[in-house]
Formats: structure tokens, C-alpha cells, sequence
């Protein structure tokens, strides 16, 4: 079993690794595929930004900061994983690296955005429903 969990250093992404490391631990040939997407939003910098042509060393360099306490969990867990760093459009590459690499199912955190702001805003996790095959669990971030 493959478990794609993206991972944005929020909480309710912790969550969702909390949530995919117990499915895991039932099954001792999963693998958690921890997944990290920069983009020019993500890394501060705006569209109009003057590219330094750094963006995706940039990228890698935040990416690693976010997974290093997602692969801590998992080793500590003694879960097999992977770890992805990808720059490019959230939803859009999370719903392709789960093409990619054969996922069973993606586990990801919902912050709960409230139905106006979400109805108006959208949100990753709607969007990566939206667009992918394969199964999609939402761990709603306690609070």
C-alpha cells in the first residue's frame, strides 16, 4: 500500500501523517510517500518577482525544512518512506506525482476553511479531489 501525504508544515497536515502512519503500521509493506510543493506563493515571491533562476534550489532548501520532522516521525515509527520535494501549482502536482508513482490513496490535512471562504477561495484539498482518481481521505485539523 502507498500512502501520499502532503506535507505543508501546517498542523493539519501533521494530522493527516498521524492518520497515515496508523494505516501504515497495520500493513508492513506500506510506504508513506511524504510530499512537499513549492511555489512562487510558498516561497514569499510573486509572479511578477524578478526570476534569480535560485527559485527551485530555493524550493528544495524549504521543502527539506518541512519533511525533516515528517521523516523523523515516520523512522521513529519504523514506517517505510519517500520523501518528494516538487515546485509547481499545489493541487495540480500533488494529483500528478499520485499518478506518477501509483499511490493507493493520498491522505491530506483540511484546515476547515468554513463554507463561504471555501466556496469563494477553493481550497488544495477540494481541488486535488476534484482532480484525482484515486482515493482522497481529509483529516480535519483538530480545534
Amino acid at each position: 500500500m502507498k500512502l501520499l501525504v502532503p506535507m505543508d508544515g501546517s498542523a493539519a497536515s501533521q494530522h493527516a501523517l498521524d492518520h497515515a502512519l496508523w494505516l501504515a503500521l497495520k500493513d508492513p509493506a506500506a510506504i508513506v510517500i511524504l510530499l512537499n510543493v513549492q511555489n512562487m506563493e510558498t516561497l514569499g515571491l510573486s509572479d511578477i518577482a524578478v526570476r534569480t533562476g535560485r527559485e527551485r534550489e530555493e524550493a528544495i532548501q524549504s521543502s527539506e525544512l518541512v519533511l525533516c520532522a515528517a521523516v523523523r516521525k515516520c523512522l521513529q515509527c519504523g514506517v517505510g518512506h519517500e520523501k518528494l520535494a516538487e515546485f509547481g501549482p499545489i493541487a495540480e502536482t500533488i494529483e500528478r506525482i499520485a499518478r506518477e508513482v501509483g499511490v493507493d490513496q493520498i491522505i491530506m490535512g483540511s484546515r476547515g476553511l468554513g463554507r463561504l471562504r471555501g466556496l469563494l477561495l477553493g481550497s488544495v484539498a477540494t481541488q486535488v479531489v476534484h482532480l484525482t482518481r484515486v482515493p482522497v481521505t481529509l483529516v480535519k485539523q483538530e480545534g
